[in-house]
């Protein structure tokens, strides 16, 4: 079934002779960003920043973000209430909230894929691999020429949205197959600069936005390559206070 309402079902425009080829798109991304070596060079990255959301009450709490290559990622928000913990190893993906109604979620299916392409996107070598076949069109985000790259395969559409100056990603759109229907999540990405020391840059600002909800991440303090207690991807015991 289609997505249900969808903000990034829009149209994209070809552009002929103009459209670079998914390598060159990607390419000049991993340039924008620092360059493949130095992406490379970094395995980890340790954050803490502010976060924003429903369920904060738009509220700023700390969050402290853990990353690990290729595509392993762990958030921690520290509510009033205790620690909200978002986990993906690699192959499975949890999350624990305190005083909810279900403290406790073992993501399955579609879900699981959404946590490997939300870990994906801060490792970015890995985005070209998220799908079999590209499609290289142009639209506008909020006035801006982008470049929208839909990646096709066994698995709901994933789109890719690139400064068409810059190079740099501004959007990543995903779906989950639910019983319902696809359901859309998208992430805007913004506030690049580099990570200390390493020549790499990234997005210090993101905002998940889904049918019911929308969340905003700022960073404040980052760090790449510095040892991440393997305990922090494993399957949260129980929301922490």
């Amino acid at each position: 079934s289609e997505p249900l309402d969808d903000p990034d079902e829009i149209e994209i425009r070809t552009a002929a002779d103009e459209a670079p080829s998914p390598d060159q798109l990607f390419d000049k991304y991993i340039q924008a960003l620092g360059g493949a070596q130095r992406l490379a060079a970094v395995t980890s990255i340790v954050a803490r920043g502010n976060y924003v959301g429903f369920d904060t009450e738009t509220e700023k709490r700390i969050v402290d973000i853990y990353l690990k290559a290729p595509g392993v990622r762990s958030q921690v928000v520290h509510y009033r209430a205790g620690d909200g913990i978002t986990t993906f190893d690699g192959s499975a993906a949890w999350i624990s909230q305190p005083d909810k109604p279900v403290p406790f979620i073992e993501l399955t299916g579609g879900q699981i894929e959404g946590a490997k392409i939300d870990a994906t996107a801060f490792f970015p070598a890995g985005l070209r691999k998220l799908r079999s076949a590209w499609k290289i069109g142009m639209t506008t985000i909020d006035g801006r020429e982008v470049w929208a790259a839909v990646g096709t395969g066994p698995e709901p559409p994933v789109k890719l949205f690139f400064d068409k100056n810059s190079g740099l990603l501004v959007r990543l759109a995903r779906y989950i197959q639910l019983p319902i229907g696809r359901v859309p999540v998208h992430v805007d990405f913004d506030d690049y600069r580099e990570i200390p020391g390493t020549g790499v840059k990234m997005p210090f600002k993101w905002t998940p936005t889904w049918v019911d909800g929308q969340s905003t991440t700022t960073l404040t303090e980052v760090q790449a390559n510095v040892p991440i207690d393997a305990g922090k991807f494993a399957r949260p015991v129980a929301a922490k206070k």
